[in-house]
């Protein structure tokens, strides 16, 4: 066949009863794509979860974590899927409100899906609950503190707080085992003698639990430092010379700040003793338990033991 004949053949190949041959193309095309989308496909979608929870005056607490989302595998025509959202879905509502559930096992029905799609499968399919009651409880408060006071100066006694403790809240589970409610530290650091008051806010709570206050009032007093020595002084009977002292030898403590203390001169500490001062008749023979005393300036003394038996 020549070339001018092949030409003509192709020609008459493509253009010869063209409207036929163009109709019979739309309707193969028609036809595939009728045939594609009534094919049964699947898609598997996300939807969120929402809780209804327990009234809080049922006193009952969820203590399992619950998913945010459930997956859905919705079987149906491909062309209806394709067009198919999560959102037009809505969202999966559980009903807690009983407060006892232990277990809820999804079912389709669970689910409103359009016409002509089914739901296949669920994950996961079953969410097992725990419940616990509420409890309120008394818990103390601690304050700790941090840094240090100045050079020669402590703290004095115990921080008092302001309330010195806190109402916890949540489930007995946590509530009953926690020991302490702890506030954030209180600073000293460079204080000298003088009453201070700190506003210092709560530390967290465990999870599932409130405090009913945010924060408490805390007081400490700093004081200077103090030091101390011991000595045994023998005890002088003033007045009567040939009275004896049972026992003969006591001991004074001296407490006062580092400077004091270490100036106090160990030979003018004297114990005495005075009976005609205390109004006993010495006008015969006796004996009575009598007041140590000493007199130690710029220092508190303390004598051990504090009296002792004198007879005449």
């Amino acid at each position: 066949m020549t070339l001018a004949g092949i030409r003509e053949a192709l020609r008459s190949a493509l253009l010869d009863n063209l409207g036929l041959k163009l109709l019979s193309i739309t309707f193969a095309l028609c036809l595939y794509a009728f045939i594609h989308g009534a094919e049964n496909a699947q898609r598997t979608l996300l939807l969120s979860v929402v809780l209804i929870l327990p009234p809080e005056s049922s006193n009952r607490q969820l203590m399992t974590q619950i998913p945010n989302e459930v997956a859905i595998t919705v079987q149906g025509p491909r062309t209806q899927l394709d067009d198919l959202r999560a959102e037009s879905l809505g969202t999966l509502r559980l009903d807690l409100r009983d407060g006892t559930v232990t277990r809820y096992d999804l079912e389709p029905s669970d689910f409103h899906v359009p016409a002509g799609l089914v739901v296949e499968q669920i994950y996961p399919s079953t969410i097992e609950l725990s419940w616990d009651d509420v409890v309120v409880r008394a818990i103390p408060v601690h304050v700790p503190r941090t840094g240090d006071a100045a050079q020669g100066f402590l703290v004095k006694g115990m921080v008092s707080v302001e309330p010195p403790a806190v109402n916890a809240r949540g489930p007995r589970s946590v509530v009953d085992v926690m020991q302490l409610a702890r506030t954030a530290p209180f600073d000293i650091s460079g204080l000298t003698e003088g009453t201070y008051q700190r506003q210092l806010a709560l530390d967290r709570p465990p999870k599932l639990v409130t405090y009913d206050v945010d924060s408490v009032m805390a007081t400490l007093e700093i004081g200077r430092e103090l030091a101390t020595r011991t000595f045994d002084r023998k005890v002088e009977v003033v007045g009567i010379p040939r009275a004896t002292v049972a026992p003969a030898v006591v001991q004074v403590r001296i407490t006062g700040t580092p400077e004091d203390v270490s100036a106090v001169n160990p030979d003018s500490i004297m114990a005495r003793v005075e009976p005609k001062a205390a109004q006993l008749d010495m006008s015969q023979p006796g004996s009575d338990f009598l007041d140590v005393l000493v007199d130690v300036p710029r220092v508190t003394a303390e004598v051990n033991p504090a009296k002792v038996m004198v007879k005449w």
